[in-house]
This record gives C-alpha cells, structure tokens and sequence, in this order.
C-alpha cells in the first residue's frame, strides 16, 4: 500500500489537518464511488491574499492553489485511510481565482493544484479542470479548489 503522506512528504511536503466545515455543507460527500470534496481555501483564517491583479501576484495565488490541493489530499487521506491504491481517478478540479476584470492567467495560478495532484498520484492525478476568475472568496482568499475523485471499493 502507498500512502498518500509519505508521497507528498518525498515532495517536501505535509499533509494539513482537515478543518471542519465554515457553515452549513459537509467536507465530502461519498456517492458509491465518487468522492466530491468541498472547495478548499490555501490558507483558512490566515492572512487575505487577495484579488490576483490587484495586490496579489499571481505566483502568491499559485501557492493558494497549491495549499488549497494539499487541503484536499488531505481529506482523500482521511476517506482512504491513507490509502492512494484506492485513488483511480481524479476526474475533476475546480479552480476558482478571485481576479481583477483584466486578469487572464487563471490557467497558470490553476496549475499550482493540477501540478500537485499529478507529482502525487501520477496519471491517476491527471483531470478535467475548470479556472474560474470571481470578482472575491470566502474570508478574502485568493483561489479556492473543489475536486470529484474516483476511488475503488474499500
């Protein structure tokens, strides 16, 4: 069995703790096998990164989005009981960047998350993605990522 911390940590780095839920929605649902994770924030009542292009660089936002992965391997980790056999597929990421009007890199900031996923899981990691930019984020964040995973039967 391959488990999912000792890969990140071979990637310099460590799996966050999984923060319960800021209102009323659960962290993940499991629908036979298909896990739906919540949209994760990088940083959770840490310091505001912002509006990409207008005081948050982009590569600030690509590190959101790194964390904001890392939050969601974090709660794969918690489901599989560490367990990456059980990860067949991530189908899905959703990236969604609070952007000025004339931001357009959303795909590279997005990358920070794909990038991760794929350094952990290999081609298992690989997905369809969305990069959305939003005129803001839940307490100021800069990127938030949500995910749909495949997983095998336990």
């Amino acid at each position: 069995m391959t488990i999912i911390s000792e890969k990140l940590q071979q990637l310099g780095h460590s799996l966050p703790p999984v923060k319960a839920p800021a209102a009323n929605y659960l962290s993940y649902t499991l629908q036979g096998n298909l896990l739906i994770i919540a949209g994760q924030i990088g940083n959770p009542g840490t310091a505001k990164a912002g509006v990409v292009g207008a005081g948050c660089s982009p590569e600030t936002a690509q590190k959101e989005a790194e964390m904001a992965a890392l939050r969601l391997l974090a709660v794969i980790d918690a489901v599989t009981g560490g367990d990456m056999t059980r990860i067949q597929q991530v189908l899905r990421l959703g990236v969604f960047i609070a952007a000025s009007p004339d931001f357009d890199g959303h795909s590279a900031i997005a990358n920070g998350a794909s990038d991760l996923f794929v350094a952990t899981l290999g081609e298992r990691g690989r997905h369809a993605r969305t990069a959305i930019g939003v005129a803001s984020l839940p307490t100021g964040a800069a990127v938030e990522v949500d995910a749909i995973v495949q997983l095998a039967a336990s």
